[in-house]
């Protein structure tokens, strides 16, 4: 247990400069150098596009849990920042997404917010469009305001993880897919959310077990061991 609780102590200690992206020393680089070399040291292994794999003692450390991505029925929240455009006759918010985030808000019934128009002039350009929302009066808005919207959808069955299973890095939201002995970084894209889980609209299929926690700490373990560039697809 000895070498659980070490690894564990450096992973810990390094995980604030590994998440600030801040450059290594020597020493430090060449023991990331050292751990990543014929599998890794101290119960930790990175294997570029099969992932992490840890000794059975690491993984009873981190207390590891997997849970199954599923179809859950769930009454989604989508949570949107939209910028006023217009305030008068009525509040006019935008915000730029993708068409398929924005084909997803026009098949819902939401509270909240009203979905006017989905706008389709820049998506040639820049292949994306502006979903145009109607707001309430109060409180007043003045054009330039930032908006927080949180939309409450009417409730469907959709492919999900838990909520905790998704982690938004520096490259994107990912989440770790359990792949034999290793555990493999794997991007995703979402939709709806809930109290508890979270829509999966691509990067996974119904019956992949995926980590449920402890998500960050498998990252930074790849990012120790890939030293700050791991990129699992």
């Amino acid at each position: 247990m000895k070498t659980v609780h070490h690894w564990l102590a450096v992973l810990c200690a390094s995980g604030a400069l590994l998440l600030s992206g801040c450059g290594k020393s020597a020493d430090e680089a060449g023991a990331a150098k050292s751990e990543q070399e014929e599998g890794g040291a101290e119960g930790v292994a990175f294997k570029e596009g099969r992932g992490l794999k840890f000794t059975p003692e690491i993984i009873k450390a981190l207390e590891l849990k997997a849970s199954e991505a599923e179809d859950r029925p769930i009454a989604g929240e989508v949570h949107l920042m939209a910028q006023v455009f217009k305030t008068a006759p009525e509040v006019l918010a935008s915000v730029s997404l993708t068409p398929a985030e924005a084909a997803l808000l026009q098949t819902q019934t939401f509270t909240g917010a009203k979905l006017v128009r989905v706008d389709r002039g820049g998506e040639s350009a820049n292949g994306r469009v502006d979903a145009v929302f109607a707001l309430d009066r109060t409180p007043p808005r003045v054009v330039g305001d930032f908006v927080s919207l949180a939309l409450n959808a009417a409730p469907r069955t959709v492919l999900t993880v838990p909520r905790s299973a998704l982690l938004d890095g520096a490259t994107g939201l990912f989440v770790y897919v359990v792949n034999g002995e290793f555990y493999l970084r794997t991007p995703v894209k979402v939709g709806a959310r809930s109290a508890d889980f979270i829509e999966i609209t691509d990067g996974l299929y119904a019956g992949d077990s995926v980590v449920a926690t402890p998500v960050e700490q498998l990252w930074l373990a790849e990012l120790r061991l890939t030293k700050g560039g791991g990129h699992s697809h």
